[in-house]
């Protein structure tokens, strides 16, 4: 088949809807100044690429607009600004013309989830926000109880149905809780000129085939690695995942790819419900068996290792487990906040060495699986080279990139994110290194950066 180049949003056919947001919006006071041009049909040309020379100058404008509102210039302000100066609050979505919230409103799919088993009731992803559900819902104190299930509002918190919404806006919506709730559109600025992806999270889903569910099926790939640049073979592992899958079995990772340890072929079996009530929580046991396979095979990303060779020998029960659990998650948090910002400096080529995309040039069959322990007797390496591979390392890349974007637009804003200066002085000195193209230079600060950050994640394990 031959291959073709995706189309880009501005080649698109756009709703009649979308037409008209998008001269409301480069007509509107709050983007006076803001460049665009129009192409031979006179439509607006909504999209540049964000390191080109009017990327750049959007980018200033942005900053410029970052300034006059008070917003510091740094991971995840654009996002903020571009919300902030929205006249409406609402997106039009390219493909379908539909109106969606800008602000985090909508439930994840966890949360509708959630909603039909307290409930009973099934809702359409991006029709109703929360407050219309819960609207909807909400008629008696058992009610407010079933919520209580879906949302983990405080303890000492007094709900009822007048004040509900008020505990809905200022702990998930302002805070733009991840998991829970969900904008009508992503941030994508200085690309778009609106600052938000073409796209509605309506159709996201369907149009940007990276996050398309089949998609990910068909390659049989475990997202995570892409989100959280796990290290290790992720295409064995994804390979016996699926033999897992197949005997209705959960893959229980020995070492949480989101605490920052490799995407390898080892998984404990769970049922589904066990794995995920222990979520990203090492045990003792969990411990001890990374320990062992050390010295055999890495365990650990290489991000992450400085922390883990700081405490892997300190852990002595479960609850130590869990204490260095949190500790490798926080410290995991503040990797992923340093390429995002490496990422939204136009370095993006830089994180591109720490990827494995050798891993897509060969396949794997297990032979002699055992469900029951989810050990296996032999695998059989198969090599392919061909243009599919290719396709596949490509967009590997791509997804890699976007994940860093999703992460700081999400993450990065409500979360506090380090107070040391010396983490900050060594992130400005990578910067400069890889503006200078002194690119081992700026790996070295890079890793002396993650030290840093293992130390502190070391005092709290002995403050705590």
């Amino acid at each position: 088949m031959q291959h073709t180049e995706p189309i880009s949003a501005d080649e698109r056919t756009w709703h009649p809807n979308y037409v008209r947001y998008t001269e409301y919006i480069v007509n509107h006071e709050n983007y006076a100044g803001l460049f665009y041009e129009r192409g031979a049909d006179r439509r607006v040309k909504w999209v540049v690429t964000g390191q080109s020379d009017n990327g750049k100058r959007r980018r200033s404008w942005w900053d410029a607009q970052c300034n006059k509102h008070g917003i510091k210039i740094e991971a995840g302000c654009y996002a903020r600004i571009a919300l902030a100066i929205h006249p409406t609050k609402t997106h039009t979505c390219q493909i379908c013309g539909k109106q969606l919230r800008l602000e985090y409103v909508y439930p994840t799919k966890n949360t509708i989830a959630a909603i039909t088993a307290q409930f009973g009731v099934s809702v359409d992803p991006f029709t109703k926000d929360i407050f219309q559900i819960v609207f909807d819902l909400v008629k008696t104190e058992n009610d407010i109880r079933k919520l209580k299930h879906i949302f983990p509002f405080p303890l000492n918190a007094l709900l009822s149905k007048d004040n509900l919404n008020n505990y809905l806006q200022t702990l998930f919506v302002n805070q733009s809780t991840k998991g829970f709730l969900s904008p009508g559109a992503m941030s994508n600025s200085p690309d778009r000129f609106d600052g938000y992806h073409s796209d509605g999270a309506c159709c996201r889903h369907k149009t940007d085939k990276g996050r398309h569910k089949e998609n990910l099926q068909r390659y049989g790939q475990d997202r995570r690695v892409y989100q959280n640049w796990a290290d290790g073979n992720w295409k064995m592992a994804d390979r016996l995942m699926s033999l897992f899958r197949q005997n209705g079995i959960s893959a229980d990772h020995i070492g949480p790819i989101s605490l920052g340890f490799c995407h390898r072929p080892k998984f404990h079996p769970l049922t589904k419900a066990a794995n995920s009530a222990k979520n990203n929580r090492m045990s003792l046991r969990d411990v001890q068996v990374l320990l062992a396979d050390e010295n055999d095979e890495q365990v650990v990303s290489w991000h992450s290792q400085f922390l883990w060779d700081k405490l892997k020998h300190k852990v002595a029960n479960d609850k130590d487990a869990v204490k260095l659990s949190n500790l490798m998650r926080n410290n995991l948090h503040h990797i992923l906040i340093v390429f995002s910002i490496i990422e939204e400096n136009g370095y993006g080529a830089f994180l591109l060495n720490f990827l494995n995309p050798q891993y897509s040039f060969f396949d794997y069959q297990f032979e002699g699986f055992t469900p029951e322990t989810g050990t296996y007797e032999t695998v059989v390496t198969l090599p392919h080279i061909g243009k599919n591979q290719q396709n596949n390392v490509d967009r590997y890349y791509r997804v890699a990139l976007e994940e860093l974007k999703e992460y700081r637009e999400i993450e990065n804003r409500k979360t506090h994110i380090w107070t040391s200066n010396k983490v900050s002085a060594e992130l400005k000195t990578i910067l400069v290194l890889l503006n200078a193209k002194r690119i081992p230079e700026a790996k070295a600060h890079l890793d002396t950066l993650f030290q840093i950050l293992a130390g502190i994640a070391e005092d709290s394990w002995h403050s705590a």
